[in-house]
C-alpha cells in the first residue's frame, strides 16, 4: 500500500467499549467479546496504537452512547429493536467505557454518538479537519455495523479510507469476510495491520519484536 504521513493520518478505534467487547454483561457483548477473544484484534488494535503514537499520528476513538430512557431511539430497525427491549450501552455506565487493553490517552478524543456511523451528529469530523487529517484508518468492532458506516461515510467525506482487515470483526467470519469486500470493491483500502505499520514507517523495537 502507498505511503501514510503520520501528519495526515489518524487511527480512528470503533467501539471497543467494556460492553462490547469487554466483560459487562449486554446483548451485544455476548454476540462480539468472545469474537474479539478468538480473532486477536484486540493485541493487533494495541500494536497499532503503539506505533501511531510512536509516530505521533492522531488517535481518536468513538463510541456509540445513548442517553439513559433512550431518547430520539425508535425501534425502526433489528439494532435499535434489540437496543429498546435491553436498555444498554448508556451513558455514565461501566459499559460505555473502553476496554483497558486499549484505553485512550488524555489527550485523545473520545467521541460519543447515537449512530452506527460515527460522523453523525458528532464532532468527529471537525476534529479530524482541524487536525488536518486527510486519512482515516479505522479498527474495531463489527466490521459490518459500526465499522462499515463509518467506513463509507469517510468515504463520502472525500478521506482516504482504510480498514485494518486484522484489526476487525464481526459476528461471524462470513459477515467479517463479506464486510471487508464491499469495502475494498466500493469506499477503501483493506490491508493487514504489519502493511499499515510498514505504510507508516519504520516499526518500534516493541512491534519488531511481536
Amino acid at each position: 500500500m502507498d505511503r501514510l504521513d503520520p501528519a495526515r493520518t489518524a487511527l480512528l478505534l470503533v467501539h471497543m467499549a467494556k460492553g462490547v467487547a469487554g466483560d459487562v454483561d449486554t446483548p451485544f457483548n455476548r454476540l462480539f467479546r468472545q469474537r474479539a477473544e478468538n480473532t486477536g484484534i484486540i493485541a493487533v488494535q494495541a500494536r497499532l496504537l503503539d506505533r501511531f503514537r510512536t509516530a505521533k499520528a492522531k488517535v481518536v476513538y468513538t463510541l456509540v452512547t445513548y442517553q439513559p430512557g433512550l431518547p430520539g431511539v425508535r425501534p425502526n430497525s433489528p439494532l435499535f429493536r434489540t437496543l429498546i427491549n435491553s436498555p444498554t450501552l448508556l451513558q455514565g455506565t461501566p459499559a460505555v467505557e473502553i476496554i483497558n487493553e486499549v484505553a485512550p490517552r488524555p489527550d485523545e478524543p473520545v467521541i460519543r454518538g447515537q449512530a452506527a456511523n460515527g460522523f453523525d451528529g458528532t464532532a468527529l469530523g471537525t476534529i479530524l479537519r482541524v487536525a488536518g487529517v486527510d486519512t482515516l484508518v479505522l479498527a474495531g468492532i463489527a466490521t459490518d455495523v459500526a465499522v462499515e458506516s463509518t467506513a463509507r461515510a469517510a468515504s463520502d467525506l472525500q478521506y482516504r479510507t482504510i480498514v485494518v482487515s486484522d484489526a476487525c470483526t464481526a459476528d461471524s467470519d462470513a459477515a467479517h469476510a463479506r464486510a471487508l469486500d464491499v469495502i475494498q470493491k466500493w469506499f477503501g483500502e483493506t490491508p493487514t495491520a504489519d502493511e499499515v505499520v510498514r505504510a507508516l514507517g519504520a516499526p518500534s523495537a516493541k512491534l519488531a519484536r511481536a
